[in-house]
């Protein structure tokens, strides 16, 4: 097929015409006309736009356009695969070069790219490796490069990818086309990054549509694994409820999102005994089995979906009414790309992060993991030197992986393996040709690196940075979590949106309706969201706590430590920390004072420094108000008249 190749200025007044003809729509969503008329003019472009929101159309409706071929950067085969069949089914010719095809086949492609047959060519970023295709690239005129997924060039990225930062000399290969970014997740330093690693000149930067009206945003902070599979039942199970009572079916399902595959399994179970049908899916099942429990998903089989956070990528459900995190994402990025699978038919949806002090515990060591460190490379390193016969190691040097990380220690098995996968993608080792001599269940790799002492000191110092900003988006999705302000404008910021500058309550998240939530079909729910006593036990804990700790808390450090408006360590790291966030600290310093009015508390004369007195022991248990001295009861009674009982402000906002 040879699509028409009109002169720019008609690109662009016929873009309209295109939409209607060739992509049967009536009408650009919001932000789409304008990024597509940057690249139609020929302006190198970054989109950041979430999931669901029509970046595919971004680069295909401008590719289509503009002549000669368009090159798609995408990491996975199942993304590509999508994309490919939606473009054949408008008659547009497009093809995918991947691992997973014979040599025929690929020769078959490869040759209807260089005689012109092929508009849109889908590739991996590990394709840059081969010579052959680089060769293949420059006897091609190449009219726009895409990059989806750009986040994954950035070393600061949540999702970084070796391979993608080749795009960059492979773009000044072939002269520099007009080249678009596209990513769902860019904070502003990867933003600048990715503007970096690509050469863009003169860069036209859209960031669009995270302020998503029909999410409903929230984060519960939890004590136990218990209170947090209690809450989801009781919302899978309300959700139900409610459309029984008006006697419809249930519609969409919804995903929880858990951090490991133990918990996937455990919060699975535990809801399967409850009478729920759910689905279970992780990295350890057969790809047989993950493909037939995404079947079921996308044809509503489950009530719900349990999985790891490496689901959803290439999964477009529309119904999706829930997303529900058991446990903390690892950033913001990641949890505003999990987040917004729900909702994406424009309908409402709940997503809610249920959190407990165990989950940041648990995202730290997948950090510590991720990221060698000094110790991992000084073993491998030792390792070829010693194979070398020298200080150093030498090209050739040949040891085998897999006996190295089982003879050592467990503590460093998992460390070692990204360590050796992050020297193959960096072609630092290479893997030994197969030959007879090689035994079956071994991985042995070769030395080829010349200078193995810049290197040693390159990786170090890219590791340390790299960890360092992990942990600084860990901390940010904490703030998250524990911040009093409006949850969207608190992302629209991350993201560097302009939209962040017109936005101060955005009446879709839990922090914005603190008092009365309404839910988007009308119900309500009321806050606090703890019974009364609750409330005083925690503050008398978070006395004990500091006191225990030696830290002479006033009533003012113990009021901002329990709202999370403390970023002092020694205060960070008690249990009780950021408990009653809901609360104004203004409002726990009267109940504090009230604590001391009642002789509950005491202040020391010197640094009026809080501690407990005797009558703490009794109260710690109290089921009620009613052991408390009157004075007190009264107080709380008559600040908090709207009070419910019930220990859990989501119980009825599921939608």
């Amino acid at each position: 097929m040879n699509c028409p190749e009109p002169n720019r200025l008609q690109r662009e007044s016929n873009a309209h015409q295109v939409l209607n003809d060739v992509f049967k729509l009536d009408r650009f969503r919001d932000g789409q006309e304008a990024i597509i008329r940057d690249v139609l003019s020929g302006h190198d472009t970054l989109a950041v736009m979430p999931t669901g929101s029509g970046k595919s159309l971004c680069y295909q409706l401008p590719g289509f356009m503009i002549p000669g071929l368009t090159l798609i950067i995408s990491p996975l085969i199942a993304l590509m695969k999508d994309q490919i069949d939606s473009l054949l089914a408008r008659g547009i010719p497009a093809a995918g070069l991947n691992a997973l095809q014979t040599l025929a086949q690929q020769h078959d492609i490869i040759d209807a790219v260089v005689h012109e047959r092929i508009k849109f060519l889908y590739v991996a970023p590990e394709r840059m490796k081969s010579s052959a295709f680089l060769s293949l690239m420059q006897r091609v005129k190449i009219g726009l490069l895409a990059v989806d997924e750009a986040h994954c060039i950035s070393q600061w990225g949540h999702d970084f990818r070796p391979d993608y930062r080749r795009i960059g000399a492979l773009r000044q290969s072939l002269g520099n086309p007009t080249t678009i970014a596209l990513t769902a997740t860019a904070s502003t330093d990867v933003q600048r990054d990715i503007v970096e690693q690509l050469h863009f000149v003169d860069p036209h930067t859209h960031i669009l549509g995270f302020d998503r009206k029909n999410l409903l945003y929230g984060a519960m902070i939890c004590r136990t694994k218990n209170e947090k599979y209690e809450f989801i039942l009781n919302f899978i199970r309300n959700r139900i409820q409610r459309s029984k009572s008006f006697s419809q079916p249930c519609d969409g399902c919804g995903i929880i999102y858990a951090a490991t595959i133990s918990q996937v399994e455990d919060i699975a179970q535990y809801l399967a005994d409850h009478g729920l049908s759910v689905g279970a899916y992780h990295a350890k099942l057969q790809p047989r089995e993950r493909s037939h429990i995404q079947e079921l998903f996308m044809d509503d089989a489950f009530h719900c979906l349990v999985a790891t956070t490496a689901f959803g990528m290439g999964v477009d459900k529309k119904d999706i009414r829930y997303v529900l995190h058991v446990s903390m994402s690892s950033s913001v990025e990641a949890y505003t790309q999990e987040a917004g699978r729900a909702g994406r038919d424009g309908k409402p949806a709940t997503c809610i992060m249920l959190y407990s002090k165990v989950d940041a515990k648990i995202q730290s060591s997948f950090i510590d993991n991720a990221y060698p460190g000094i110790e991992t490379y000084q073993m491998i390193f030792a390792a070829f030197a010693e194979a070398s016969r020298s200080k150093l190691p030498k090209c050739g040097a040949m040891i085998d992986s897999t006996t190295f990380i089982e003879a050592a220690k467990s503590k460093h098995r998992a460390k070692l393996n990204t360590a050796f996968r992050q020297l193959l993608s960096q072609e630092i080792v290479v893997r030994a040709p197969a030959h007879d001599n090689i035994d079956p269940g071994t991985d042995p790799l070769i030395w080829n690196d010349p200078t193995p002492a810049t290197t040693f000191k390159r990786l170090c110092r890219e590791d340390g940075e790299q960890k360092k900003v992990a942990e600084n988006r860990l901390s940010s999705l904490l703030k998250y979590i524990y911040s009093d302000r409006c949850r969207t404008k608190f992302v629209l910021d991350y993201f560097g949106s302009a939209e962040a500058k017109r936005v101060n309550n955005c009446h879709h998240c839990d922090i914005c309706n603190a008092m009365s939530l309404r839910a988007q079909n009308g119900s309500e729910v009321g806050f606090p969201p703890e019974p009364l006593h609750f409330v005083l036990i925690k503050c008398m804990c978070a006395a004990f706590r500091a006191q225990k700790a030696r830290l002479q808390a006033t009533h003012r450090d113990l009021a901002n430590m329990l709202t999370a408006h403390t970023e002092d360590p020694r205060y960070m790291a008690l249990s009780t920390y950021g408990i009653l966030s809901y609360f104004d600290p203004r409002e726990l310093l009267i109940v504090f004072g009230k604590l001391v009015e009642a002789g509950i508390l005491s202040r020391t004369p010197t640094n009026r420094a809080l501690s407990l007195n005797d009558a703490y022991n009794s109260l710690l248990h109290a089921q009620s108000l009613d052991p408390f001295p009157t004075a007190i009861q009264s107080y709380m009674v008559l600040r908090f008249p709207k009070a419910v009982k019930s220990g859990n402000p989501w119980q009825n906002a599921s939608t």
